[in-house]
């Protein structure tokens, strides 16, 4: 059972490490220039579209992680170190691409969750469970499901832990003051 989550929570990876980006670089100096919000402040109706929460930084910073991520696995891969926890062949498939559709995949799903939460009322930094979980790891498979064919059920499984790891790594996030909010 540990190894069937110890893969999935490989596959993840260049997913959950673009999601928790945004919160690392926040206090990066030379990044500050990037902070403007995607939405430039434009609003629908009465509320933002996406939220200052969601920036250019975030998401160029996760979309950079992803790939960095997907080519560290490929790496692994191609020095037969971790392969046997690995659901995909990293040889068989163009890493750039893979890592750039991971790293947008999660990013683009974050904003998406962002843009739904902000129709619905919800202010940024307000939680939203399941979606606030969720997003960036249906986003990461929308994505990847171009290059590689992921099981449902592993895909299902995916989401489940993710119940658990999420909110766990925003609770350590929160209290090492990396996160404004535990969830």
């Amino acid at each position: 059972m540990l190894e069937i989550i110890f893969k999935l929570l490989y596959l993840l990876l260049p997913a959950y490490f673009a999601n928790a980006s945004a919160s690392l670089v926040a206090n990066i100096r030379f990044l500050k220039k990037f902070d403007l919000p995607l939405d430039h402040y434009q609003r629908l109706g009465s509320n933002y579209i996406l939220g200052p929460g969601k920036t250019y930084r975030g998401t160029i910073t996760g979309i950079i992680i992803g790939l960095l991520t997907a080519l560290a696995q490929r790496w692994l891969y191609q020095n037969n170190i971790l392969t046997q926890y690995s659901l995909i062949n990293y040889r068989q498939i163009n890493i750039w691409a893979f890592g750039l559709l991971a790293g947008c995949g999660a990013m683009a799903g974050d904003a998406l969750a962002s843009f739904l939460k902000r129709r619905l009322n919800f202010k940024s930094g307000q939680s939203l469970p399941p979606l606030d979980q969720w997003d960036f790891v249906i986003g990461f498979f929308a994505l990847i499901f171009m290059m590689v064919k992921i099981d449902y059920s592993i895909i299902i499984s995916c989401l489940t832990i993710t119940l658990v790891i999420h909110p766990l790594s925003n609770l350590i996030g929160y209290k090492l003051n990396l996160k404004k909010v535990w969830w």
